[in-house]
């Protein structure tokens, strides 16, 4: 399929060089010479220097046999009025990445069929981390029947050498290892993978059992005194408001004086002028193992350098926004816990809209390319009427949850899939074409 994406910025960078591995033809307009440029020398795609509203340059890029178009530079309007234009032309979908209110709500009526905001994903995740202290990933599933958690199996872990199989023939909980990442490699979960201490497993829970499971990787209970926010960013102020409705007490730290005053007017949140990556700013707040510190600045590096800071200072969990996801895959050994990424959410959200029309969702992990996906069974699958144990998962697969008018399960070997079941699966990128072929025609 043709893929057009207006915008080689970061976000656009990213979405190319996803799209690109999934053998997609795409094509990139970039306004600015030097970034198309740039991106030009690094992927293997078109880039075309020029306007992404533009007729003509849509024309260039071959807009009438666009399947999807991606607008997602830094600027709302752009990204708007280039939807208009290519729906114009013929792309049969478009999507925008829109952040302003008012935009997002005229947007439908201007050719947009599909708006991304990943600001709100980000600080949902964001908040969600807090409330679960000590986990690495924490996303819900199936519209929340089930929930997806990953961490580090800690020393205190009653997982420590043994085996899926026998852990879950002893618990008095359902769950299911998705994967388990290992030394840099990842295992899916088979029931004779062996958990051992600094493994990054995913599991996939109901909602309920998310704690039970913290236990289970060994990571004690404990409810942050306070949230630190690092940066005045609008992603750091939504995702204060979030925290704050959960209970917690939340400070931003932010340098601008201007941006600091206008927090404080409309944020229930307490603010600090102050440099988020400065140690002595950090120091004057006592950190201790029930503060949760957030990095949420617009720069990789503050984010970094301030959770760093936070965690030799003694803060008990650190949680880092990232912009570049191959950087972000070396920080799990030196004082970020867990991160988040607008870049990888809006990916995620878009490689539906790529995938066959049943894709109901994606989700990757930052330190593997292993992918978490939701597909809705299709009549006449190789699947269709089959146990889990009789389709024969594909090496490198696990199905991880089912759910079923509206009730969700962990499946065992004796599961039956039914047309119409949502299923959960995680594939290895070698296998996501034949996971999806036993599910979707």
């Amino acid at each position: 399929m043709r893929v057009v994406i207006v915008g080689a910025g970061h976000d656009g960078a990213y979405l190319a060089e996803r799209l690109v591995a999934e053998g997609q033809d795409v094509v990139v307009i970039e306004i600015d010479e030097a970034k198309a440029a740039a991106l030009q020398d690094r992927l293997d795609v078109l880039v075309i220097a020029g306007n992404g509203a533009s007729p003509a340059v849509l024309k260039d890029a071959g807009i009438e046999q666009a399947g999807l178009f991606l607008a997602v530079s830094d600027r709302d309007g752009a990204n708007v009025m280039a939807c208009h234009s290519a729906k114009n032309l013929g792309a049969r979908r478009t999507v925008a990445r829109v952040e302003h209110p008012d935009l997002r709500e005229v947007s439908p009526g201007l050719g947009v069929d599909v708006i991304i905001d990943a600001r709100q994903s980000v600080s949902r995740e964001a908040a969600e981390l807090v409330r679960y202290m000590g986990v690495s990933e924490i996303e819900p599933l199936a519209q929340g029947r089930l929930m997806l958690v990953g961490a580090r199996i800690r020393v205190e872990s009653p997982a420590l050498g043994r085996t899926v199989a026998e852990l879950r023939s002893e618990s008095a909980v359902d769950w299911a290892l998705a994967a388990l990442v290992k030394n840099g490699e990842t295992k899916v979960g088979r029931g004779n993978v062996v958990f051992d201490e600094g493994d990054h497993a995913v599991m996939v829970v109901h909602p309920e059992n998310v704690r039970k499971v913290m236990n289970l990787m060994g990571i004690p209970q404990v409810r942050p005194r306070r949230s630190v926010v690092l940066g005045g960013t609008s992603i750091a102020a939504l995702t204060a408001e979030r925290i704050l409705a959960q209970g917690h007490d939340v400070l931003i730290v932010e340098r601008d004086a201007e941006r600091c005053a206008l927090l404080a007017k409309e944020s229930r949140a307490l603010v600090l002028q102050g440099d988020p990556a400065d140690s002595d700013v950090l120091e004057r707040l006592d950190l201790g193992s029930h503060d949760v510190v957030l990095g949420m600045s617009g720069y990789d590096q503050v984010n970094l350098m301030g959770c760093m800071l936070a965690k030799a200072m003694g803060a008990g969990a650190t949680i880092a926004r990232f912009g570049k996801a191959r950087l972000a895959r070396l920080l799990k050994d030196v004082g970020v816990d867990s991160i988040v990424s607008s870049r990888v959410a809006a990916a995620d959200a878009i490689l539906r809209f790529v995938r066959r029309d049943q894709i109901l969702s994606v989700s990757t992990f930052m330190d593997t390319d292993a992918e978490l996906i939701e597909i809705e069974v299709q009549e006449g699958t190789p699947a269709a009427g089959q146990t889990v144990q009789g389709m024969q998962m594909p090496d490198g697969t696990v199905l991880a949850g089912v759910v079923r008018g509206g009730t969700a399960t962990i499946p065992t070997g004796a599961t039956r899939i039914e047309v119409g079941d949502r299923v959960v699966v995680l594939a290895d990128r070698s296998s996501i074409d034949m996971a999806e072929g036993l599910f979707l025609q």
